[in-house]
């Protein structure tokens, strides 16, 4: 039944994304409100639910979305973004031209993670690209060549194998606060031998936005054999 579930809301998901990219919105936002019934703090149905009510012109309905997904997750660029906007907006009228970036990466292929880092002193913004560095059971974040944290965990472990089998993926800065910082990770490039293998399987993404990720944190996701499930 749990399978089966999951093969649902990724069903779904996609008539969602393919919805709204033909600007049926009205159908997106069913389709969305029914992901919504079965994952109620789903941050990126919730930023395609804000942006499909912006372009049916029902702002306070919009702007509940938005601010329910800062409030789960305060540093989200969508809903910030999008929030902004409709408070500036006033009575502009609203474009009917969606921007397909803002529809949400696919949750397969995209993460964010919460991280210590050791170079406090190094400033960042957000949408500044870092580097990806992998190791045999690890991943490094670096800002011009200077490291910022080492990640040891499962997330970390399965990008590294991943990278190693010749995956490519990109670190946007989404947020930063004295100690931390908030990235997005996003398979930019998926090798033949991994073609089949999911780079961030559903189970673990509630996870993943609760947890600081450095090397003192005590997190398991997965198990070896699930680390490569196909």
């Amino acid at each position: 039944m749990e399978l089966k579930t999951r093969n649902d809301l990724a069903f779904l998901k996609k008539s969602a994304i393919k919805e709204a990219s033909n600007q049926n919105w009205e159908r997106a936002k069913q389709i969305n409100l029914a992901i919504l019934n079965q994952q109620k703090n789903n941050i990126e149905t919730l930023n395609r639910l804000g942006i499909t009510y912006t372009k049916l012109s029902q702002k306070q309905n919009a702007i509940k979305c938005f601010e329910k997904v800062i409030h789960i997750s305060p540093n989200n660029r969508i809903a910030q973004k999008n929030l902004s906007a409709l408070h500036s907006a006033k009575n502009k009228k609203i474009s009917n031209t969606i921007d397909k970036k803002l529809l949400v990466n696919d949750s397969s292929k995209s993460i964010n993670l919460n991280f210590e880092h050791k170079s406090s002193t190094t400033s960042l913004t957000p949408g500044e690209n870092l580097e990806i560095k992998s190791k045999s059971d690890s991943i490094q974040i670096f800002k011009n060549k200077k490291l910022l944290s080492e990640i040891t965990n499962n997330i970390a472990k399965r990008i590294s194998k991943l990278t190693n089998l010749g995956n490519q993926y990109s670190c946007t800065v989404i947020g930063t606060n004295e100690n931390n910082i908030n990235v997005n990770i996003k398979e930019i490039h998926k090798s033949e031998s991994t073609v089949n293998i999911i780079s961030f399987p559903e189970y673990i993404k509630p996870h993943s936005e609760k947890l600081s990720l450095n090397h003192h944190s005590i997190f398991t996701l997965q198990t070896e054999d699930e680390d490569t499930e196909k």
